[in-house]
């Protein structure tokens, strides 16, 4: 039995049609729908922090700035996915923000709220540059602990 289903979103068409085949699935199980946004992790090099003439302070100001843009963002993207699955039929929706890498986040989620599907979907970059570039859904897939469905 479907209880609960995770769907990621990023907003790309990719994630919209993920979110969409989410939705369906939670309306016809009467399923709580957790919708997921992970801001991505940016490393600053090394090598920039110690440019003589750039001081520390402008790196932590520029990646506070950076992370309050970035939730904003989330934010957005997660309270419109929401109102979608809501004026769907969805009951019980609830969202959270994630960081880091997205398939480890994701899987984190998804082991914490014990899910009983994760749906993600895939831009289909193909074998070879899946494997060079590497694959959110790829990762899932290989790591979950649940049943994933893979929205192309």
């Amino acid at each position: 039995m479907i209880n609960r289903i995770l769907v990621a979103t990023d907003a790309s068409a990719a994630s919209n049609r993920a979110l969409e085949m989410a939705v369906q699935f939670a309306g016809q199980h009467n399923a709580e729908l957790l919708i997921v946004h992970v801001i991505r992790d940016m490393q600053i090099p090394f090598e920039i922090k110690e440019i003589p003439e750039l001081e520390f302070n402008q790196f932590e100001a520029f990646n506070d700035a950076r992370e309050e843009v970035m939730r904003k963002i989330a934010e957005s993207v997660l309270r419109l996915a929401k109102e979608k699955a809501v004026k769907t039929g969805v009951n019980k929706v609830k969202t959270a923000i994630g960081t880091g890498d997205p398939a480890t986040s994701i899987l984190s989620f998804a082991k914490r709220r014990k899910v009983d599907m994760i749906v993600v979907g895939t831009r289909g970059l193909g074998k070879l540059k899946g494997s060079i570039l590497g694959s959110v859904s790829r990762k899932i897939t290989n790591n979950a602990e649940t049943s994933c469905l893979i929205v192309r």
